[in-house]
Parts: structure tokens; sequence; C-alpha cells
């Protein structure tokens, strides 16, 4: 079956009188890693369609991803269609984190001051997540303005520097409900002070009961703290380490500490 959809995208791309939505829809519903080599083959498609779904797959094909998948995706940030450029930044700043190259962080460089919206702020978050300094200026640029995009709150707590503290509080208002939780984790992130004695306090004294009471399968401070993770994973280990602290001879809280998600994300940071 794999190798029937393999060679049938392959013929469709041969086919000079197959439309390119029909070969970028083969190239969009392909879940199979053998089909990687004909998907890569489509990465300088004439039609842009077809090149922006080559971007969509590509990171979903192989994991680990090759060299060759990443060399195509490069390629594809400076596509001469922003939709390409968009979804080539994202593969690279968001589905590749556990890569961190010189020229994967200059490709999502160069993006910064793209045209393109959504391709400019892909490149921000995922420059920022790999703690970039290239993206520091650029989201002063982006938060002196009067309209801020939610990726770019994003990237500002992704990145945590506390200079981007105070321009993230020019920008509280307005969100939608569903957004409003980011912002206040980019807010903490950015904190000088830290992500808040609250927070740490509150997961101390769950950790301390045991962890979550039957009714509360979504702690108020762990969804907090999640939050905050997704945008900033290496933060895991500070929030890990300061409610060590307050666990501070409480040995079944730190035995729920230690057996926690929380603990475990940071270990993946160098936590011990």
């Amino acid at each position: 079956m794999d190798q029937t959809r393999s060679v049938n995208i392959a013929a469709l791309a041969h086919d000079p009188l197959t439309p390119a939505a029909e070969l970028a829809a083969a190239v969009y519903s392909c879940e199979d890693p053998l089909e990687l080599p004909v998907i890569l083959g489509l990465a300088e498609h004439r039609d842009a369609q077809v090149r922006q779904a080559v971007a969509a797959q590509l990171p979903l094909l192989a994991d680990p991803k090759p060299q060759s998948v990443i060399t195509a995706l490069l390629r594809l940030t400076s596509d001469p269609s922003p939709d390409v450029r968009d979804w080539a930044c994202f593969a690279l700043g968001t589905q590749c984190p556990d890569i961190d190259t010189p020229e994967l962080r200059d490709a999502l460089a160069a993006r910064l001051t793209d045209p393109d919206n959504e391709t400019r702020c892909e490149a921000l978050f995922g420059l920022a997540q790999r703690r970039d300094s290239r993206a520091l200026p650029a989201l002063h640029k982006a938060l002196a303005g009067d309209s801020v995009w939610l990726m770019e709150i994003e990237a500002a707590g992704a990145l945590g520097d506390p200079s981007l503290h105070t321009p993230i509080r020019g920008h509280l208002d307005g969100w939608a409900p569903a957004d409003v939780g980011r912002v206040c984790a980019a807010l903490r992130l950015t904190d000088p002070d830290g992500p808040g004695e609250d927070l740490v306090e509150g997961l101390a004294d769950w950790y301390s009961h045991g962890g979550p009471h039957p009714d509360e399968p979504q702690p108020y401070w762990w969804g907090i703290a999640l939050t905050m993770l997704n945008l900033a994973p290496h933060r895991s280990v500070e929030l890990a380490t300061a409610v060590a602290r307050k666990l501070t001879g409480d040995e079944a809280g730190l035995h729920a500490l230690h057996n926690s998600g929380l603990a475990s994300d940071a270990r993946e940071h160098g936590w011990t």
C-alpha cells in the first residue's frame, strides 16, 4: 500500500497534466516516510502550492530529521512565495526544536525583516526559542508599535529578557480569552524578579499534598507553569529548583516533585 502511494505521487509529479492543486493535496496527505525522497524532489516545483505543501509535510515525515530535510527547508525560507516562507520558518523554528545550527539561526534571522508578518513572526519565535541575541532588538521594535501580534508576545516570553517586561505590560489589553494565558506567561517569563513566588508556592503546595486532587485534573498553578514552559522549556530548570527549595525537609513533596512532569522536563535541560 505504501509503495503504491509513493508511485502515485511520483506519477502525479511527472505527469505534465497533473493540476498543481492535486499534487499539493497528495503531498499534504502523505504520511509515509518512504515517500520522503519523492517529496524532497518537489521542493523546487514551479508551483508555490506544491512547494508550500512540501514545507508543511517535510518535518512530519522523518524523526530524527535527515540533513536533506533541513537543507530543503532552509532553501524554502527564502522562497518567492510568502506562504512557502511562512511554512518553512514554522517548520524550522517550531517543529525542529532539537536542531540548533548557525545555518538554521542565520536563515531565521534573515527573515526578521520579511514583508510578510506571519513569516517574520515565525522566524522571530524560532530565533527567540533558541535564545539568539538577534531576536532582542527585533522584539523591542515590534513591541514599541501600537499593533502587536500574539506570536511577538510569545517570542518575548521565549527569549525571556527582562528588558521586554515593561513593553509587554503595554499590550495586556484586547486579547481573546484563549490568548490571555499566553500573554500572562510571557509577562512572567520576562519578569526581572523571576516567574513569581505565587507560582512557586502554589506548585510546592500541590506537590506537598501528593499531586492533583481527582476533582482537579489540571491544577491552576500547573496550568500556568505548562503555558510558560511551552514557550520556554529551558525555564523548567529554574522552576523545578525554586520549588525544590520550597519543599526542603518535605520528603513526600520532594518525591512527588522528582516524579513529576516538571522534573522530567527539567532533567531534559540538565537539572539534577
